[in-house]
């Protein structure tokens, strides 16, 4: 995206990287430059892309909001528990349902958990126990106690210094807004009500992509348990 013909701008609180060709401001709180004052200088600077490192209150809410339904891509992060999350969070910002309906292209939710080394992981039957917590094989059908899938465990080697960990990856759900669930988005749905038409669409949360990754042999039953929502299988 951060080609020459591309005016991408940024708000930031700070600015931690330099990244060239891309235009970055420090909000300054305090000074009286904050994000949605920011975002209202950015827009008399013909912006293609814009970049809020926040969104903490209804000003910076609405005027990204009003950013996007004029044209402009932005991005920008909030703090909720996952990808359905936004919308409620935005709407306890002050947002209408009605506005948010067809403005957002998608969220994304991710939490990092530990990575398996892989010079030293060790493959082994996954317990009864386990078998309960993973809930379906590789290919969505149910385990079969009696042939259990094969997962994988930490060893320990120099490479990792005897942890039998080396790293983080990402257990990512990206949640994509058609018009259906717009409409439920307009209409005030629960979260509920969204998750369950998403899965019909082959919506797949952070623990589906986190147990992937465990048959994968990238981490670990254990790991993934520590940073997973699993209460519904426990």
């Amino acid at each position: 995206m951060n080609t020459p013909d591309v005016n991408i701008q940024t708000l930031e609180d700070p600015v931690e990287y330099s990244l060239g060709l891309i235009r970055q401001s420090h909000v300054r709180d305090g000074g009286g430059f904050t994000f949605g004052e920011g975002i209202k200088a950015l827009l008399r600077q013909d912006p293609d892309i814009i970049f809020i490192g926040e969104v903490r209150d209804h000003v910076t809410a609405e005027q990204a909001l009003k950013a996007a339904m004029t044209g402009h891509q932005v991005y920008t992060s909030l703090h909720t528990n996952d990808c359905f999350g936004a919308i409620p969070r935005l709407v306890d910002l002050g947002i209408k349902p009605g506005m948010l309906a067809g403005a957002i292209i998608a969220t994304m939710a991710q939490r990092l958990v530990r990575k398996l080394c892989q010079k030293c992981k060790k493959p082994a039957l996954a317990t009864p126990e386990e078998c309960k917590l993973l809930g379906l094989d590789i290919n969505d059908k149910p385990i079969d106690p009696e042939n259990p899938p094969t997962i994988y465990h930490p060893g320990g080697c120099s490479e990792c210094a005897n942890t039998g960990y080396k790293g983080r990856i990402a257990c990512v759900e990206i949640l994509f807004l058609d018009e259906e669930i717009d409409a439920l988005i307009a209409a005030s749905a629960t979260k509920a009500e969204m998750r369950a038409l998403a899965r019909t669409k082959g919506f797949r949360n952070m623990l589906d992509d986190g147990i992937l990754k465990i048959y994968q042999g990238v981490t670990t039953l254990d790991a993934a348990v520590k940073i997973l929502n699993f209460t519904d299988r426990m």
